[in-house]
């Protein structure tokens, strides 16, 4: 399959352009087979990686924090939304209770919270403020305290992403979230005669209807069953 910038130079010409505004010391660069993205991860094909130093202020940290980082973008960017990987010592790979797999890659959020702060249409500086800058002013404020701060942390996993839902619905984080989920997921809208999954045991449209309606404006239901295919796995 070719890469997307093989046949959009235009895009490619952008993304540097404002990459290279927005934080001078990253570059976008296409790279061969074998580039290091860290010490544990080199790539297998010709790819498009932006990599170098990102440098901002973060929430209670005294003065500016840099780390090195690099984004793998896909070969079906941007319909796809490039992968964070850790490259700094100070980001600790195979460290889960910092959101850091074994491969250096950082757990941003689940599928569908990235779709909803990197809609279509945005892009790589869109990417680092919105969901990379966040990630590393957690990590910042954690090598300056020695641990996690009150605010942006979810639980891991399958747990974390049962949380997300609980907290976009306003209901319990427990078993009843994968009955939301599950309406969530129908490509046609839940009847209002069906029981709502809360437990309640009343009809959806007596219950919790407008909230399952406001979640599915807010998620895309294969967004939704991506979710559900982790959870069973």
């Amino acid at each position: 399959m070719a890469q997307w910038y093989q046949h959009n130079h235009r895009l490619l010409r952008e993304e540097r352009s404002a990459l290279a505004d927005a934080c001078p010391l990253m570059m976008l660069s296409v790279l061969g087979p074998e580039f290091s993205i860290n010490s544990s991860l080199m790539t297998k094909t010709e790819c498009a990686v932006a990599h170098g130093v990102y440098i901002r202020s973060a929430p209670d940290v005294h003065g500016e924090v840099e780390y090195g980082i690099t984004l793998w973008l896909p070969e079906k960017y941007p319909k796809l939304p490039p992968i964070l990987f850790c490259n700094d010592p100070k980001l600790p790979s195979n460290n889960i209770d910092r959101h850091i797999l074994k491969n250096g890659q950082a757990c941003l959020e689940v599928f569908p919270e990235i779709n909803r702060r990197w809609p279509q249409g945005s892009n790589l500086v869109d990417f680092l403020d919105r969901l990379v800058e966040p990630f590393l002013a957690w990590q910042a404020y954690y090598d300056a305290f020695g641990e996690p701060p009150e605010w942006g942390e979810r639980a891991h996993g399958k747990k974390g992403i049962v949380e997300y839902y609980a907290d976009l619905i306003g209901e319990p984080a427990d078993e009843t979230i994968i009955g939301f989920m599950k309406l969530m997921a129908r490509k046609n809208q839940p009847k209002g005669h069906e029981i709502c999954p809360c437990g309640s045991g009343k009809k959806l449209r007596n219950c919790h209807y407008k909230t399952l309606e406001c979640g599915r404006k807010l998620i895309a239901p294969n967004d939704v069953l991506k979710d559900l295919m982790q959870l069973k796995k």
